[in-house]
């Protein structure tokens, strides 16, 4: 028998099968409570007798010795009472017969709740039509949970199905551990990152012993980014970790925070490394960057590569599963507890690292822009022995920790002030020497003014105007600029009578006018209506534009000496993982103004 976890929405039901019939003592492995059924029930032979009713007791004789000082009883009290006692009996058994009947015609199920929604277990003798985690029985008729994914579905799955396969597969593991540890309390939620579930048996292994459908190996799947390296002949993969680049919060920053810790992962866990960008809102992986490194095997079938649990041997990352694959256990098995504030995330910061290094390629065009680009600003500021300082400033629909400013957005003076210590600190003192000692070390005065500039990048064209950065700033990058509505109107000349109003990009990155972008919204009605599925030509085109800008700002602005920026945007987050941690952490040249907080890892 078949044991899987389904929804039970409004807009979803019980499975029912009028041909199908469940057995009550295979479904006492999931719940000891309704074995009550199979032992009251009157087809066991051993124990029919209990609820076959007994022909009453023979009447006593009347005595011939009457006895003293007693009134002899009604005999028909006794009759009634009787009566009552043989149809209570056979209402019982009558009652009985009836929930057995409902109890094999139905399929049976235990109800839970998780995250406010009712699931609840349903028993089966054929594995489910929908992508679900399943109980099977193994070879020597133990209970064992696995995932079981159609043939019939293209890879990747949806976002819901992944989430659900995920929450299915920790309720089934969870209630197989408390059946088998009844007398010894409640068993655990959920198990420690790499502690292996005893009770899941993995999908090659389950086609091994017949337990689910063979699948084979039929290539890359049509979405799977291409690495360069030949794809017939080559052995399948041993272990696994693919990284679906799918997203709704329209966020570049988000996706590349969760590729590079997959792939960071990835390699401490040997396991082979994939990119599968089939709904990716951005486009093609390969619009932006060069292709990653060679796999040297061949991916798995889509039936194996699984959202959970993470010791499978072929695992899928996406943003449906990040809470699975990047929550408290990684914390728990990722963070020095020996240390203290952000040093606790050192390791979790080299996973990111590792991700940048090998994949953060621009394509070859970009790449080469950077280059030029980092050359003619850094350069002459190392010559004349002078600072670069980074202003990373976003804005749009991203708003900042403190919760003064949890409203509204940082003020530009407070990036200012920061950068001006940063000045300080590492120009006038000398990164913390005394101006009298590096006077002496140099055997010349020390100069008060050098060479230096700031370089800002912002997600605001506004920002690049405002009194407080001033005209000697410069900008990270003018290859792809994000221009205002003043600007716009500027560069036509006279007015398009076929255009009703130009609009610039004023205030900053917002998700729903990423997705607007080059398709026919006029108001919010509109704007709910868009499938996102397939994305016209023209306005991919503009999405690539976005995002690119986005991705040379990174780089450049990457290469500064010291950076200002807020905790709160992931691009901030992101420098400091391109500076690297001996200068952003250890050094202190990646300065947060976003109240008074660390660097963190993947918020989710």
């Amino acid at each position: 028998m078949l044991i899987s976890a389904t929804n039970k929405a409004k807009t979803m039901h019980a499975r029912r099968n009028p041909n199908l019939s469940v057995s009550s003592a295979a479904y006492s492995q999931l719940s000891p409570s309704v074995t009550s059924a199979t032992f009251l029930s009157p087809t066991v032979a051993s124990r029919r007798g209990l609820l076959s009713p007994s022909p009453p007791a023979s009447p006593s004789l009347p005595s011939l010795i009457p006895r003293h000082g007693k009134k002899q009883p009604s005999s028909n009290h006794t009759r009634l009472v009787k009566r009552l006692l043989i149809g209570f009996c056979g209402i019982t058994i009558l009652g009985w017969f009836i929930l057995r009947q409902i109890y094999t015609h139905h399929p049976q199920t235990a109800d839970y709740e998780e995250d406010g929604e009712e699931w609840e277990m349903v028993g089966d003798s054929r594995l489910p039509k929908e992508p679900s985690a399943v109980v099977i029985q193994d070879a020597k008729g133990n209970s064992k949970w696995t995932v079981s994914i159609p043939a019939n579905f293209d890879f990747p799955l949806r976002p819901a199905q992944y989430r659900d396969i995920c929450q299915q597969s920790m309720e089934l593991s969870k209630q197989l551990r408390q059946d088998a540890h009844t007398s010894s309390g409640i068993a655990k939620r959920m198990l420690n990152y790499y502690q292996k579930d005893q009770y899941y048996i993995d999908v090659q292994e389950a086609e091994v012993q017949g337990l689910l459908p063979p699948t084979k190996a039929s290539g890359k799947p049509k979405g799977f980014v291409d690495d360069l390296s030949p794809t017939l002949g080559m052995p399948v993969c041993d272990r696994t970790l693919t990284y679906v680049m799918e997203t709704v919060d329209a966020g570049f920053g988000n996706t590349l925070l969760r590729l590079w810790m997959s792939f960071g992962l990835a390699m401490k866990e040997n396991r082979t490394f994939f990119i599968d960008d089939t709904r990716w809102p951005y486009g093609q992986y390969s619009s932006y960057f060069a292709p990653p490194p060679s796999a040297n095997c061949m991916p798995p079938p889509p039936s194996h590569m699984v959202p959970c649990p993470h010791n499978a041997r072929h695992i899928v990352v996406s943003a449906a599963t990040v809470k699975q694959t990047f929550g408290h256990s990684f914390n728990d098995e990722w963070e020095d507890p020996t240390k203290m504030r952000v040093e606790r995330q050192h390791k979790i910061f080299d996973l990111l690292r590792v991700g940048y290094m090998s994949l953060f390629q621009l394509r070859p065009d970009d790449a080469t822009y950077v280059t030029e680009r980092t050359d003619s600003i850094y350069g002459p500021v190392a010559a004349e022995g002078g600072i670069s300082i980074g202003i990373h400033v976003r804005r749009g629909d991203k708003h900042p920790y403190e919760y003064q400013y949890s409203k509204d957005y940082i003020p530009i003076g407070r990036y200012v002030d920061a950068a001006r210590d940063l000045y300080i600190d590492r120009i006038e003192n000398g990164g913390g020497k005394s101006k009298k000692k590096r006077s002496i070390e140099n055997n010349t005065l020390f100069a008060r003014h050098t060479t230096s500039k700031l370089i800002v990048a912002s997600d605001d064209p506004v920002v690049y105007d405002t009194p407080e950065i001033g005209p000697n700033s410069i900008r990270a990058q003018e290859r792809i600029i994000l221009a205002t509505k003043a600007t716009l109107e500027a560069a036509q000349g006279k007015k398009n009578p076929w255009i009703d109003e130009i609009t610039g990009w004023e205030g900053g990155f917002y998700r729903d006018v990423f997705f607007s972008l080059g398709r026919p919204v006029g108001n919010a009605n509109d704007m709910n209506q868009l499938e996102n599925t397939e994305v016209p030509e023209a306005a991919m085109g503009i999405r690539e534009l976005v995002g690119r800008a986005y991705l040379l700002d990174l780089a450049v602005l990457s290469k500064a000496d010291t950076m200002v920026c807020t905790v709160s945007s992931i691009g901030c987050r992101l420098l400091a993982v391109m500076m690297g941690w001996e200068s952003a952490i250890v050094k202190g040249n990646w300065k947060n103004v976003d109240g008074d907080f660390d660097w963190k890892g993947i918020m989710w």
